[in-house]
């Protein structure tokens, strides 16, 4: 008979080093600042390694890129700091190339980059490209010539490299109002003209900042030096020199000497001196010095003063003024009064001017007061009237006038005044007036006032009326006011009546004009119009097309001609201005209409006849607008989102969408339904509930469908003819997990031996349990911690925690829970599993004697 024996054979896996370290990202990024402080954290690398044990332990390092020593990586945590102070200005961007090596016999190494990106600081101070700058500019040059283009740079980014420029603070306001810096481009320019003489040089500070927070600056200078150019003439000082002469002295005797300065430079400023007015024949000045002598004895018979004219001119040429003394007039203001439409060429008045200088010829000129030429004046001085002057246009002038002797000028008043003469007739606006007038006015009834204007003055231009023609001396006119009134009553028979109206001046000789006025007469307008109807009611589509005519209202009048002749017109509730009205009545749509907005106006129609003084009435027309199928039932989101839990009931709430129809009865009743069957849910088509039909399990369906969220369509249509209107969203239902799974280990025996002599934290093995929630609810953690062993809580590695002794104990029962993660506690699900450990035996232990005393007597025995 055969027999048979059992026995388990545990077979331990040694790793082997055949996973790479591999790397979170495979390029990290990090933006840092460039002034922050020595040993600073800048970012964190981290690979992982699927081997065990030193096959499994990393270190870190800098391969490269690190060229600058700014950085250090910790060889254990990956862990990268700042080993010195960045500077951006000098690299802005650095990439490190880091490796990550496991400790294997055969090591692995993987490689990531870590690309540091070094921010901005205001750190740089804007640097002129130099200190002083030197610039000459010829005097007087225009306004806005450019001097330089001032330079600066800024080695920050943005706004902190962005350079202004700009004056310093403590820059004298007169001097900043004779230049302009452009802040932006640094263009400094004059702004006004400069004069050498006022000042030669000017030296400037110019501030140029950066726009950081707080802002850099720097200061440089600007020299700037004036070249001279002759715009200077000689000066006299003083301008009149007196001087004593006895008579017989011999020639050359001394007279006086004048003096002439010329701010100018060199030539410019260079003075020669001439006799340019006097009698020359007797006197004679040295061109250098400005000293005067004799030519020939004087003889004081024969003449006792003498007047000279001395002119200065320098090296190029410009000569002192000659003229020293202004023509002075008679009179600062002159006044004349004159008649408008004098002739031509009359003369007006007339002004004298006169200079005490020598050789002096007097101009004169009119400088302003006389924009359209209407003067003139000539060498004389008087003042001509050159034009037509009408006092009509202008009554009085103020003119100035120049007298000008050389270079030198003197100025005075003229006052005109131009009176009036009667050279206008009373005007009318129309030669022609056109009145309606009722047969029933009575006496005294005011039907029109004339209006004729004159421009003249005074008696010349007050206007009185009169009648020229009264036809049966029915009319009335107030001889200032010009109001026509009835003296009697007009007569219907005669259908016009035409007066003629007088307005007259009282100027010699006297205007006059005339104006004609019709006067038409009409019928009393005793009725009012009546409407047929007291009130109308209308009903009409929304969609009735814009210009279309929907319905006529009609009302009639007793009177006759156009007293009895009735327009109509909307006088109230006519919201944005939709409807129109003929003239004949006829109502119609002016604007696309729409039920939705305004589904009722209530108008107020007035029915006017055309008399002078009309009658009306008015009438409710209330127009009801019937709803049109114009609009789609409109889902209020375009895309729904539910959650909902798993396990719960058939027929629960998954959620409710919802649209709306701004039509009226039908037109908006609305009706939901899928795009497509679904079998897992059910939409009420009234309420547009969403339910579901089954009981669903988020595990399952995951095996199933590799999903937990359905996605599918739904449709709205309202109950409209001919042809309802639809829309449609989309709606994702999310199936959330709930915790109904409880760990399960991978396999149902968990055994291992391990050697008496194995050191502290030597791995056995791993055990494994899965669980089918998500997220927390799937998250597994293994328990306890024992005496001998422990248990990494994620990832089920177990390991020695202390020495183990064969001798004290050979088999250990370890019991293993996996419990999930859910939250709260009281909800977490757990699973048990036992792990056998064998220790297997060492030769730790000497042979020991049972009974060491039998050993010694034997012993002695022999």
């Amino acid at each position: 008979m055969a027999r048979s024996s059992f026995a388990s054979l545990v077979i331990f896996v040694n790793d082997i080093n055949d996973h790479p370290p591999i790397f979170q990202e495979t390029e990290y990024r990090v933006d840092i600042s460039e002034d922050i402080p020595k040993g600073s954290y800048i970012k964190g690398v981290s690979a992982t390694d699927g081997d065990s044990g030193q096959n499994a332990n990393l270190r870190y390092s800098l391969v490269s890129g690190n060229a600058l020593g700014w950085f250090s990586i910790s060889e254990n945590s990956g862990l990268v700091t700042s080993a010195a102070l960045l500077d951006r200005e000098i690299a802005s961007k650095i990439v490190l190339n880091i490796s990550a090596k496991d400790q294997g016999l055969q090591p692995k190494i993987s490689y990531t980059k870590l690309i540091v990106n070094v921010t901005d600081v205001n750190d740089q101070v804007p640097t002129f490209t130099q200190s002083t700058y030197h610039v000459s500019v010829v005097e007087h040059a225009p306004a806005g010539t450019e001097l330089l283009v001032l330079s600066a740079s800024d080695d920050d980014l943005g706004a902190n490299g962005t350079i202004r420029f700009s004056f310093e603070a403590d820059t004298p306001a007169k001097v900043q109002e004779l230049f302009r810096l452009d802040a932006m481009s640094g263009r400094l320019s004059t702004a006004a003209e400069l004069d050498r003489e006022d000042q030669a040089s000017y030296l400037l500070h110019i501030q140029a900042a950066d726009a950081g927070s707080p802002p850099l600056h720097s200061v440089g200078k600007v020299n700037i030096t004036l070249r001279d150019i002759n715009d200077n003439r000689p000066v006299f000082y003083p301008v009149q020199y007196f001087a004593n002469v006895k008579e017989n002295e011999p020639s050359g005797s001394y007279v006086t000497t004048v003096s002439a300065t010329d701010p100018d430079l060199g030539r410019n400023g260079t003075v020669k001196y001439i006799i340019t007015a006097g009698d020359t024949s007797k006197f004679r000045i040295n061109s250098n010095s400005g000293k005067i002598s004799t030519l020939v004895p004087l003889d004081r018979e024969e003449k006792t003063a003498y007047q000279l004219q001395v002119s200065a001119t320098d090296g190029n040429g410009l000569r002192s003024q000659t003229q020293d003394n202004p023509p002075i007039f008679s009179q600062r203001a002159y006044s004349f009064v004159m008649f408008e439409n004098v002739g031509i060429g009359t003369v007006i008045g007339a002004v004298s001017a006169t200079t005490v200088d020598l050789n002096t010829n007097i101009s004169y000129l009119i400088t302003s007061g006389d924009q359209r030429g209407l003067f003139t004046v000539n060498s004389a001085g008087q003042i001509i009237a050159s034009s037509q002057i009408d006092r009509e246009e202008q009554a009085f002038y103020q003119l100035k006038i120049v007298a000008r002797g050389g270079d030198i000028t003197g100025e005075a008043f003229v006052n005109i005044t131009v009176k009036d003469l009667n050279d206008n007739a009373p005007h009318f606006i129309h030669a022609v007036e056109h009145v309606s007038a009722v047969e029933n006015w009575s006496t005294g009834h005011v039907i029109f006032q004339a209006r004729a204007s004159d421009p003249d003055e005074g008696p010349n231009g007050m206007v009185v009326y009169s009648l020229k023609q009264n036809p049966r001396g029915l009319f009335h006119i107030h001889e200032k006011h010009g109001l026509i009134t009835l003296t009697g009553p007009l007569e219907v028979t005669t259908s016009s009546y035409e007066v003629e109206v007088t307005a007259s001046d009282k100027g010699v000789p006297q205007h006059t004009s005339n104006l004609v006025l019709i006067v038409s007469v009409y019928d009393v307008n005793d009725n009012s119009p009546v409407f047929d109807q007291l009130s109308y009611e209308v009903i009409i589509l929304e969609s009735e097309p814009v210009n279309s005519m929907f319905f006529k209202v009609e009302a009639t009048d007793k009177d006759s001609g156009l007293n009895g002749e009735i327009m109509y017109d909307i006088a109230g509730g006519n919201i944005r201005d939709v409807f129109g009205i003929f003239p004949d009545g006829q109502l119609y749509i002016k604007a696309e209409l729409d039920r939705e907005t305004q589904d009722r106006y209530n108008l107020v129609v007035v029915a006017s006849d055309r008399a002078v003084e009309p009658l009306s009435a008015t009438v409710n027309v209330s127009i009801i607008l019937d709803d049109v199928n114009d609009n789609r039932p409109l889902f209020n989101s375009t895309n729904y989102v539910f959650h909902f839990g798993e396990e719960q009931q058939r027929g629960s709430l998954v959620g409710h969408v919802f649209a709306e129809d701004k039509d009226f009865g039908p037109n908006s009743e609305i009706r939901y339904t899928f795009e497509t069957p679904q079998q897992n849910f059910e939409l009420n088509a009234i309420t547009g509930e969403l339910t579901s039909t089954l009981q669903l399990d988020r595990e399952l369906l995951m095996r199933q469908r590799g999903a937990s969220v359905f996605s599918f369509v739904v449709m709205s249509s309202d109950q409209g003819l001919p042809k309802p209107l639809r829309d449609q969203a989309k709606v994702q239902v999310y199936i959330q997990d709930i915790n109904d799974n409880p760990p399960k280990f991978t396999k149902d025996i968990y055994q291992a031996s391990i050697s008496e002599s194995a050191q502290n934290m030597t791995q056995l093995l791993r055990v494994s349990a899965s669980d089918m929630d998500e997220n927390k609810n799937g998250l597994v953690h293994y328990l306890p911690r024992g005496n001998h062993f422990n248990i990494d809580p994620s990832t089920g590695l177990i390991y020695t925690n202390r020495e183990i002794d064969r001798e004290f104990s050979n088999l250990f029962e370890l019991t293993i829970k996996a419990i999930d993660q859910a939250v709260p506690s009281e909800s977490r699900r757990y699973a048990l599993k036992n792990v056998t450990i064998w220790v297997t035996d060492q030769n730790d232990n000497i042979p020991m004697f049972i009974h060491l005393d039998r050993v010694c007597k034997m012993r002695s025995r022999f």
